[in-house]
């Protein structure tokens, strides 16, 4: 950085296309100048049914109206329903959904573009300059819960417009109280498999808060070994216990706390050049480079590998009795190997939405109620 003024500063981005090396993109990150234009970005991670889109939710409703946000969904099922989900003012808030596959591995490449093409539309130019005024408030990323989020992370430094335009903010982790310390148990215990517990602790290990959700659930003494867990995983992560991901949003946002260090101290190839989705780790997972998990470099297979996903769309109204009967049933018969189920249904007899949300077994039918708040 020379007299406080980096690369994008000094040359037209149309001009980057060849992309930087890992030392310029550093460089790139201690200018002021850059820093105060971009778009503050927070990447949403946590295990199926945490309570992601739930504190989504809080966050869109609390920033207040005439904020202009964007909000990428990711869901590992064909079907998107976290949008449908998610209560937004349609005119102050882009929502663009990237189902069928996570973010870390097939939607990558999609979501660079979508990056970009946010950056075109509401940044007014593909040039930065003295005059740009960035009309965008801030971008939220809410990942697939079978999602890694390194390699999420390192999109806004592999494109050189995407990292001229957003400035990743930080990482926040939403975790559930409830559920975690079997999920995230010793490999012979984990109630979901050994994916699924290094796929937590490798979540935990880029955030920068984790959101304990669900404390309601649990007791304090639970609640306190958790958080001693969690720290146990990430010692400079901070903490955060909530009910229905309801948060002091200054404690989670805004905080200019991703470091870039870290990331590297995980992954030393975070900012090397891209290997290619599909280097040699099958089905396109992993990288090549193991996510900085022990530094081995060894290939193992990402925890959606032992994940499959069914989505049903039905047009007419459902008779809400014989879907109850349905799920009981389905609970009764694949119970220890069901994680998530989420819905938005229309019923007969009823104008209002009918959400099913489970998580495991258990299962809650409710119809939408609109909040005012």
């Amino acid at each position: 950085v020379l007299h406080g003024m980096c690369i994008f500063c000094e040359r037209a981005q149309n001009q980057l296309a060849g992309g930087l090396t890992p030392s310029q993109k550093r460089e790139v990150e201690q200018c002021e100048v850059l820093r105060d234009r971009r778009v503050r970005a927070t990447i949403l991670t946590g295990f199926l049914g945490a309570g992601k889109t739930t504190f989504l939710n809080f966050v869109l409703k609390s920033i207040g109206h005439g904020k202009r946000l964007a909000v990428v969904q990711n869901e590992f099922g064909s079907i998107p329903i976290d949008d449908q989900l998610t209560q937004v003012e349609q005119s102050a808030t882009e929502v663009l959904v990237m189902p069928n596959g996570c973010l870390c591995c097939r939607v990558r490449g999609d979501l660079v573009e979508a990056l970009r093409r946010l950056a075109e539309k509401h940044l007014g130019s593909t040039e930065l300059s003295e005059d740009t005024e960035a009309n965008l408030d801030g971008l939220l990323i809410e990942c697939s819960g079978l999602s890694e989020v390194l390699p999420v992370a390192q999109t806004f430094f592999a494109d050189p417009f995407v990292q001229a335009s957003y400035q990743l903010d930080g990482v926040v982790c939403v975790c559930d109280a409830a559920n975690f310390e079997a999920l995230e148990a010793d490999e012979a215990e984990a109630a979901a498999g050994p994916a699924v517990g290094r796929l937590l602790r490798e979540q935990l290990s880029i955030s920068d808060v984790c959101l304990l959700n669900k404390c309601d659930l649990v007791s304090s003494v639970q609640r306190d070994r958790i958080g001693s867990r969690v720290r146990a995983v990430n010692p400079a992560i901070k903490v955060v216990p909530c009910r229905h991901g309801k948060v002091n949003l200054s404690q989670v946002l805004k905080l200019n706390s991703f470091c870039l260090d870290a990331a590297l101290s995980l992954d030393a190839h975070f900012l090397g050049e891209e290997r290619g989705a599909d280097a040699g780790h099958g089905h396109g997972h992993g990288h090549g480079h193991g996510h900085g998990h022990g530094g081995s470099g060894q290939q193992r297979a990402h925890a959606h590998a032992g994940f499959g996903s069914l989505g049903l769309e039905v047009d007419e109204a459902i008779d809400l009795d014989a879907l109850q009967d349905w799920l009981r049933s389905v609970v009764e018969q694949h119970g220890n190997s069901l994680v998530r189920i989420k819905g938005v249904l229309k019923v007969k007899g009823s104008a209002a939405r009918v959400i099913v949300q489970g998580v495991g077994g258990h299962i809650e039918i409710n119809e939408e109620v609109s909040d005012t708040m």
